[in-house]
C-alpha cells in the first residue's frame, strides 16, 4: 500500500460554502486508478496539498515507481520515480470542467509544446470510467475506475510540472519583470500557434448533447472537440457564440436571471430594469464585435484565440537561479474568446495581483511580439467599451457575495 505524507501540524478545516468541502478521494481509490490504468506501474506515495492551497478542486500529488516493461507509458520512460498530480473536481462542478482541461492541455502539447504545462495521463468525468494513456503508441483507452464508492466525482491525473509558485516567492523587481517577459513569450506561442476558431467559449467533446456535432476541432488519439458553453458562468449550450456581442448578451442575461432569483442579490434587484435596457439598447450599439487591434494585418486573422483565463502568479510555477517559469497551470476555465478577454480578466477579476511595472513589461513584451494589448495597439474606444462592459457583468450579481 502506498504510504500517505501530511505535515506535522493539524490540516485547517475547509470552510463549508468551498467548493472542496467534503471533497475526498480515499487511497484505495487512488490505488485502483493506478493498478487498472498503469498496471506496470507502483504507487509509492500519496500527498494531499493542505486546505487553502487550491480553491476549485482536492489536489493529491502521487510518486509512482515504474517497472520496466515495452508497455509502460510513454510519459514513465525517463526515470526510476515520477510525480504526478490528481485534481479532483470540487462539489459544483461536473464533466464539462473535466474535458474543458483536458482538451486545453492537449492542445498545448499538440501545437506548441514548449509550453511547460502539464500533460494529461487519464480522466474521469464521472468517477466510474476512465480514460487513460497507455502503451508504446500513446493511444487513449477507456477502462473501470470506480471502486463503487466515489461515483459523481471527476478527476484529472496530469504530470506534475515543477517549481514554486510566483504568489509564494519574495522576488526583486528586476527577476519579477524578467518572468513577465517570458511568461509573454508563452502566451504568445499559444496565440500564434493553436488554430484560432470560429466560435468562443469553453471546449467540450463530441460525445453526449454533442455527439452528432460537427466536430470544431481534431486531435490525433482522442476525442474530437467543440466549442460551446461557458464553463466559468454555468452557461450550457448547444450552439455556438460567434460574435463578442453575442458573448457578452448571454453573460448579462445569466446575470439578470440570478439577479432575479437569487435572494443573495436581492439588494442589488433596483438595478434590473437599467441592465436590461442596456442589453436591449446600448449593447448593440457598441464596437465589441469591431477586431480592436489598429493593425490590419492582426484584424484580417479574426476569430477567437486560445486564451487562459487565469494568468495570475500564484499559477506561474518557478525554479532555478535566475528563475525560469518551469510550470504553467490552471487551464479548468482556459478556451477560446475575445483577443481581449485574457487582458479584461487581468484588470478586472485579478486586479492588482502583477505589480504595475511586472505587468507594463508583460504588455510591452507581447507589443514586441506582435500580440496587441491595450498598452498600445488595442483602439482605446474598444477597450474602454469592453472594459466597462466586463465591470458590468462582474457586479451584477458578484459571485464572493
Amino acid at each position: 500500500m502506498a504510504t500517505i505524507i501530511s505535515g506535522t501540524e493539524p490540516r485547517p478545516q475547509t470552510p463549508p460554502h468551498h467548493p472542496i468541502h467534503g471533497v475526498h478521494m480515499p487511497i484505495a481509490t487512488i490505488e485502483h486508478i493506478i493498478a487498472q490504468g498503469f498496471p506496470e506501474v507502483k504507487l509509492v506515495s500519496v500527498t494531499r496539498l493542505e486546505s487553502g492551497g487550491s480553491y476549485n478542486n482536492r489536489i493529491y500529488y502521487l510518486k509512482l515507481r515504474r517497472s520496466h516493461s515495452e508497455t509502460e507509458p510513454a510519459h514513465l520512460a525517463e526515470s526510476e520515480e515520477h510525480e504526478f498530480v490528481l485534481k479532483v473536481n470540487g462539489r459544483f462542478f461536473g464533466a464539462s470542467k473535466i474535458q474543458n482541461e483536458v482538451a486545453c492541455l492537449r492542445l498545448l502539447e499538440t501545437y506548441c509544446s514548449e509550453v511547460p504545462a502539464p500533460r494529461p495521463l487519464a480522466w474521469s468525468e464521472d468517477g466510474v470510467k476512465m480514460t487513460t494513456r497507455y502503451g508504446p503508441l500513446d493511444k487513449w483507452h477507456t477502462r473501470e475506475a470506480s471502486t463503487g464508492q466515489e461515483k459523481n466525482i471527476g478527476w484529472i491525473m496530469m504530470t506534475r510540472v515543477p517549481g514554486e509558485p510566483i504568489s509564494s516567492l519574495h522576488l526583486e523587481q528586476a527577476a519579477m519583470i524578467d518572468l513577465a517577459q517570458q511568461l509573454a513569450n508563452h502566451v504568445t506561442s499559444w496565440r500564434r500557434l493553436v488554430p484560432r476558431q470560429v466560435n468562443c467559449g469553453n471546449i467540450r467533446f463530441c460525445q453526449s448533447e454533442y455527439e452528432n456535432f460537427s466536430s470544431d476541432i481534431n486531435l490525433d488519439g482522442g476525442p474530437d472537440l467543440v466549442v460551446r458553453g461557458l464553463l466559468s458562468e454555468d452557461i450550457e449550450l448547444t450552439q455556438g457564440i460567434t460574435s463578442v456581442s453575442q458573448y457578452y448578451r448571454i453573460k448579462l442575461e445569466d446575470k439578470l436571471r440570478l439577479l432575479k432569483s437569487s435572494e443573495t442579490y436581492a439588494h442589488n434587484r433596483p438595478i434590473a430594469p437599467l441592465v436590461q435596457a442596456f442589453i436591449a439598447q446600448t449593447l448593440p450599439k457598441l464596437v465589441l464585435d469591431e477586431y480592436p487591434s489598429r493593425s490590419q494585418d492582426d484584424a484580417s486573422t479574426g476569430g477567437f484565440v486560445f486564451t487562459h483565463y487565469d494568468l495570475s502568479p500564484r499559477n506561474i510555477l518557478i525554479s532555478g537561479e535566475p528563475p525560469r517559469i518551469s510550470g504553467i497551470v490552471d487551464f479548468e476555465f482556459s478556451g477560446f474568446f475575445s483577443p481581449l478577454e485574457e487582458f479584461l480578466n487581468d484588470y478586472v477579476g485579478n486586479e492588482g495581483d502583477w505589480p504595475r511595472e511586472v505587468y507594463k513589461a508583460y504588455l510591452e513584451t507581447l507589443e514586441n511580439n506582435g500580440i496587441a494589448t491595450p498598452a498600445k495597439s488595442v483602439a482605446s474606444l474598444h477597450w474602454k467599451q469592453a472594459y466597462g462592459v466586463e465591470k458590468l457583468v462582474e457586479n451584477i450579481a458578484p459571485w464572493w457575495l
